[in-house]
């Protein structure tokens, strides 16, 4: 599958057929997870964790939001400025390669016992374990817990309007899909980013030729959902031809309830926007 098609594909799985992963899969992860590198100079990993590496299973507590899932991804990232967001990014790299495996995954990061995760990780010091996730292959049936879970808010599967969250020039002026240009498709992606409880609060900017990236703060999450939709605009701008890079820069203050996070530069601005 392509970047798009990935993106496109992927949902929340948090049931699973209590299969251990094939051997193929595991090297297959191992291998991509190796290449590839946290961005914007942090450090980050991630560990792929079995609960079946011994005769006797060891206990993973997902506090009865995951069910039947025999392996687990675990990020772990050195605290520093931007490190929360860099390593979310990273995360969601592996998720969507894992997806296009034909694998299930499920951002968890309140909902898990981080004392039974860490007695499998070694944390080296300033090292925090932020975010997991099961890897597997989905079960038949959903349980009634999930049936709830999405029942329960109304806009699981939804995604606020274009223009609720891209503008042109500045706050008051949305950025319409025919203005959007190139990056028509790029910011379709950043739309349809997975967030905590859904709450899509990022905002991009388009102004000066350039895309800014903007978040509204909310409690534990809002470092890891930027970092989300980052990892979804960059990798699609690369799958199109997109030439660019993150930089932030100085002089675009933070909006009305907004933090400004970083802009993306396009190498080639012939036919930017």
């Amino acid at each position: 599958m392509t970047v798009i098609e990935t993106i496109q594909t992927r949902r929340s799985v948090r049931t699973y057929n209590g299969e251990p992963l094939q051997e193929a899969h595991v090297a297959q992860i191992k291998q991509f997870i190796n290449q590839i590198e946290a961005p914007f100079g942090i450090k980050a990993r991630i560990e792929l964790i079995s609960i079946k590496t011994s005769e006797k299973p060891i206990r993973l507590g997902t506090y009865g939001w995951i069910k039947g899932a025999s392996d687990y991804l675990a990020l772990v990232y050195e605290e520093a400025p931007f490190a929360e967001t860099g390593a979310a990014y990273l995360f969601e790299q592996v998720l969507l390669f894992c997806t296009g495996l034909g694998l299930g995954t499920c951002w968890l990061g309140g909902s898990f016992s981080r004392s039974d995760f860490k007695k499998q990780l070694t944390l080296q010091p300033g090292e925090r374990l932020r975010i997991v996730s099961p890897v597997g292959y989905a079960g038949d049936k959903k349980r009634f817990l999930e049936k709830y879970i999405v029942r329960a808010d109304k806009n699981h599967a939804s995604r606020k309007p274009f223009e609720e969250l891209f503008f042109n020039e500045n706050f008051e002026n949305p950025l319409t899909t025919t203005a959007a240009g190139i990056y028509l498709k790029p910011l379709e992606m950043v739309r349809l980013a997975p967030s905590a409880n859904n709450k899509q609060e990022w905002r991009v900017l388009v102004k000066d030729d350039m895309l800014h990236f903007y978040k509204k703060p909310y409690i534990r999450f809002d470092t890891i959902d930027i970092g989300i939709a980052l990892c979804h605009f960059e990798l699609t701008c690369r799958e199109l031809g997109i030439a660019g890079y993150y930089e932030s820069l100085t002089g675009y203050p933070d909006g009305e309830k907004l933090e400004y996070v970083t802009s993306w530069i396009r190498v080639n601005t012939q036919d930017a926007l």
